[in-house]
């Protein structure tokens, strides 16, 4: 372990620290800690509206109570982590510009704010052009519709974690394009007696008018195309429909989705919920009728994500146990409970993984180990095969037991997994708690 930690702090720690150090990477990680809060209390209320399949005896009892009043209070979960995107972009740009107001105080941070979230709204409809004029997207499919070139499933789509990466994007162009304005005088004085607030209003006019203008030209050029920035990142993760027949492909798959998420990406929605998800559906039922799928059901949830993407349960556990800092203190404590249950974003956001050097290789690794482990398992008939749907948010282990139509062994490679996550997370855990509880110690 000594040797481990000497290899991290000279050859590895260094230039993740010039990274760390960036000015936007500070920025986004400071945004992830401001969004916790809204990400533990929806976490709370996705819990409850999912008793019933935690708890199936009682499913009838909550039925009967808590369930009838879910349209009421799933509104929380919806504004919470559903619109994820929007707080990150905001608090983004906050950031951003307000380490830039440390050198140009003319700057206000409210204002780049403000300026990164309309940036991020401009990406937000879908507009095509085709025979020499622009449309507004309609469409309608089973499970979502687009209205007025507004994707709607239960909520407005690009608004959840699928939106961050674009909202970091608009809210980085956002900010550079504010800064110019101010660097180059290209804004309206107002003259001396007029409030700050008012003064500071209208200084941000031409910035904001010099936003939409360039986002109306990336929105027009990419529209000619059939396309828009939401629509670009997806398009690179199409070929991942091929690779869910081996474990070389599970492994890529593992990669591409913790690569996203790394950086801010909602890899699970992309690229599982996306494209995966159908082929294990498909998969599943091939394996009732008597096939031998091992990437099948919810393969990824009874093995992989254990505590969510990266397996951040053992994380957590981490945390919980043994962290100095106050920061992963609380965070262990706050995210305990909804890791339990496969929910991480307070944990992703919150620690944060996203745009954390510190975290993001065990975050990377840990999902593959996993996979390999599961996958040689089944492969090598150690444990059975998938042959049942389960509830994504079941603990670890019972949903292993669950899925593979009651064996215990399959607990047994679910435990192991969470073992070996706890392992691969420890130095990189024990490093960042001593950064940051270096950092409480020197603020006292």
């Amino acid at each position: 372990m000594n040797r481990i930690f000497q290899f991290l702090e000279t050859k590895l720690m260094p230039p993740l620290n010039k990274m760390a150090n960036l000015r936007f990477i500070r920025a986004i990680m400071q945004a992830g800690v401001i969004t916790v809060p809204f990400t533990i209390v929806g976490s709370i209320f996705l819990i409850i509206n999912n008793l019933p399949q935690i708890l199936p005896p009682l499913a009838p009892f909550f039925e009967a109570t808590i369930l009838k009043f879910s349209p009421l209070y799933s509104v929380v979960t919806t504004m919470s982590i559903g619109s994820i995107a929007v707080f990150y972009s905001l608090a983004t740009a906050y950031y951003l510009t307000d380490s830039y107001r440390q050198e140009d105080q003319r700057l206000s941070s409210f204002v780049g704010a403000i300026l990164g979230l309309f940036a991020f709204l401009l990406t937000i409809v879908q507009v095509d052009i085709t025979d020499g004029a622009a449309h507004l997207v309609q469409e309608t499919s089973e499970s979502a519709m687009i209205y007025n070139g507004v994707e709607i499933g239960g909520w407005i789509s690009r608004f959840s974690g699928i939106g961050i990466f674009i909202g970091i994007i608009a809210a980085v162009i956002a900010t550079q394009i504010y800064r110019f304005c101010m660097n180059k005088n290209l804004t309206i004085r107002m003259p001396e007696g007029v409030p700050d607030g008012v003064s500071k209003a209208f200084a941000s006019l031409i910035p904001a008018i010099l936003i939409a203008l360039v986002m109306v030209v990336i929105n027009g050029i990419l529209a000619v195309f059939h396309t828009d920035l939401h629509g670009l990142l997806s398009q690179p993760f199409e070929f991942v429909k091929d690779l869910t027949g081996s474990w070389l492909g599970i492994v890529v798959i593992m990669l591409l989705i913790h690569l996203l998420w790394a950086v801010g990406v909602h890899g699970t929605a992309i690229i599982k919920n996306s494209f995966i998800n159908p082929i294990l559906l498909v998969a599943l039922t091939e394996n009732i009728d008597g096939a031998n799928n091992i990437f099948a059901g919810d393969f990824t949830n009874m093995y992989i994500f254990l505590g969510g993407a990266g397996s951040t349960l053992g994380l957590v556990l981490l945390m919980l146990l043994f962290a100095k800092s106050d920061q992963l203190k609380v965070l262990g404590r706050t995210a305990i409970l909804p890791g339990i249950f496969n929910i991480n974003e307070p944990v992703i956001f919150g620690a944060p993984i996203v745009y954390n050097p510190y975290l993001i290789l065990p975050f990377i690794l840990t999902p593959i180990v996993s996979a390999s482990v599961a996958y040689l398992a089944t492969s090598m008939q150690l444990v059975n095969k998938i042959i049942t749907g389960i509830p994504w948010i079941s603990p670890v282990g019972i949903g292993a037991f669950l899925g593979s139509g009651g064996d215990w062994r399959a607990v047994l490679i679910a435990l192991i997994n969470l073992g070996l996550s706890m392992l691969i997370y420890y130095p990189f855990f024990k490093m960042y708690d001593g950064k940051l509880y270096a950092e409480q110690i020197a603020s006292k």
